[in-house]
């Protein structure tokens, strides 16, 4: 004579199921479970087992061997696999007894029109983000919730695009992202957000890019390297400039001349960009009669007034429309004004300041006027302001107050930063 117990079934109650998660067609499920409450329980061990879905095809739902408490417990049910279309997806278990079935939606992804994107806010590198957004508008929402998340930039690194926990409007709605933290430099930071069953790449311009810019016709290049133009704007002196040196490939990340690709090209003084600019040209030590020689080298002028024209020419870099302006269209040599409004508004009158600015000036060297050699291992930068048979530029050291316009040379082979008319 033996005895068997016979427990009752569970009774579980469905209607107060928990829901983590949210699935879209087309994409792996990702941390989706149903728990389950149940009363009656025995203390009885039970089988794992898993169950595909019906309806919208392609998930499996899976519980883990485990044992019922007695009296009142939970179970969960796991959710995995990719869902092959939106609409309702069905499975059916049972445990304890009792076969249970229920449901998970399915929805479609929404869809998002970044071409209608608004930014909100301004981002300059070196400068903390203020209430900079971008705001997206999609269809397809389905009253679904989301989580927070916050991305890092790629690109122009230092910030991180922001998104609250929400829940999407059943239809048409927009999101908004938030960027915060502090741009490395100027260019483009890039984005990658999953919302919604969809993953999305926007980005954001560090600097205005100026897609209208066009450099002068002749315009030679050093290395097949054209200088992008982006915009940076000094809050202080409210004027806008070319985040970088003309010839540099992009804005500086380091305050010294081992920062070859910010260093950008030399020009002598009123010359056009005809090669001569280049780092690596040719010299010659004939003087130039006419304000465009017919070769790309470098002039030698060791002897009074050391200008690489005979006779001199005062009119040359005078303005956005002067003769030989290397700048972009809208864009020009700056005055000598001009730059000392910038040294003016530096934290501390070095190259330390310099670089700590907006603009990121940063030591680039130059030629001399009488062998054409680098030898100039500190920071120059042309004005395009005349004193007598000389030039303005802006001298940056490394001391304490080592920062102050001086003048020059025209001949002598200097960096050129160029201001937006």
């Amino acid at each position: 004579t033996f005895t068997i117990n016979v427990a009752a079934p569970i009774v579980v109650d469905a209607n107060t199921a928990v829901k983590n998660g949210v699935l879209y067609s087309g994409s792996a499920a990702s941390n989706v479970s149903t728990i389950f409450n149940y009363t009656n329980g025995s203390g009885q061990a039970y089988a794992a087992q898993s169950a595909n879905s019906s309806g919208v095809t392609g998930l499996t739902a899976t519980i883990n061997a485990g044992t019922l408490n007695s009296g009142n417990g939970t179970i969960t049910v796991t959710i995995t696999g990719t869902p092959s279309a939106s609409g309702t997806a069905s499975f059916t278990i049972t445990i304890g007894g009792k076969t249970i079935t229920f449901t998970i939606t399915v929805y479609a992804p929404i869809v998002i029109n970044s071409n209608n994107a608004v930014n909100n806010g301004v981002l300059n590198p070196g400068v903390a983000a203020n209430n900079v957004s971008t705001t997206f508008n999609y269809t397809n929402g389905g009253g679904q919730t989301f989580l927070a998340q916050s991305v890092s930039s790629t690109g122009i690194t230092g910030l991180t695009a922001n998104l609250a926990a929400g829940t999407l409007a059943s239809g048409n709605g927009s999101i908004t992202i938030t960027i915060s933290g502090i741009p490395t430099a100027s260019g483009i930071a890039s984005f990658t957000i999953m919302i919604g069953g969809n993953t999305f790449t926007f980005t954001i311009n560090v600097g205005a890019v100026n897609t209208n810019a066009i450099f002068p016709a002749n315009t030679v290049t050093c290395n097949g390297i054209s200088t992008t133009v982006v915009d940076v704007t000094n809050p202080v002196t409210g004027k806008t400039w070319m985040d970088r040196n003309l010839g540099a490939s992009r804005a500086a990340t380091s305050w010294d001349y081992y920062d070859t690709t910010s260093i950008g090209d030399w020009y002598q003084w009123g010359r056009r960009a005809d090669g001569h600019q280049c780092r690596n040209s040719g010299k010659t030590a004939t003087l130039s009669t006419s304000d465009q020689p017919n070769h790309a080298n470098f002039i030698l002028a060791p002897n009074t007034p050391r200008d690489w024209r005979s006779p001199q020419n005062n009119n040359l870099w005078q303005g956005v429309n002067g003769v030989n302006n290397p700048c972009p269209s809208g864009y020009r040599i700056p005055t000598k004004l001009e730059l000392e409004e910038e040294r003016l508004s530096w934290s501390q009158n070095n190259i330390l300041g310099a670089f700590s600015s907006p603009l990121k000036l940063i030591w680039a060297k130059g030629r001399n006027n009488i062998g054409g050699n680098g030898t100039l291992i500190d920071g120059f930068y042309w004005s395009s302001t005349l004193n007598g048979t000389d030039a303005w530029f802006l001298y940056i050291g490394v001391g304490i107050n080592e920062a102050y316009m001086s003048y020059g040379f025209r001949a002598g082979a200097m960096s050129v930063r160029c201001i937006k008319n």
